[in-house]
């Protein structure tokens, strides 16, 4: 059996099948270009987060054991530095992490490189 243009259909079954695997091919590297070229945004707000979640769960424990035990608002004052210094300490781990070293290595590699820093220097050493 032939089709109309003269091909007959089990190659035209190979042909979708190389079709959809080169397709799945394409959809992949893109979902990972879209994942690379937003991973640092999606980090810094995965800092932010962090912070306000920290102060936040200190400042509401605070607040509702003054409540609680109706010693307002001293414990809102002890609890709330309390979550930001440990809102500060999940941060600075998280930048120490290897996910911030793999962001940083990124960022360095796609930066275009300082040469014009050196050459101005230079340049207002000949003039002096």
């Amino acid at each position: 059996m032939t089709l109309r243009d003269g091909s007959k259909p089990q190659d035209i079954a190979a042909l979708e099948r190389q079709l959809r695997a080169s397709r799945g091919r394409r959809e992949k590297a893109g979902r990972e270009k879209t994942r690379k070229a937003a991973s640092p945004y999606g980090f810094g707000l995965r800092l932010v987060t962090d912070m306000l979640a920290a102060v936040t769960a200190g400042f509401l424990a605070g607040w509702g054991l003054d409540v609680w035990l109706g010693t307002s608002p001293w414990l809102v004052l002890l609890f709330t530095p309390l979550g930001m210094a440990a809102g500060i300490l999940n941060v600075v781990r998280a930048a120490r992490s290897a996910e911030a070293r793999r962001h940083l290595d990124a960022i360095a590699a796609a930066a275009p490189p300082d040469d014009c820093g050196e050459e101005a220097a230079r340049d207002a050493d000949e003039t002096i």
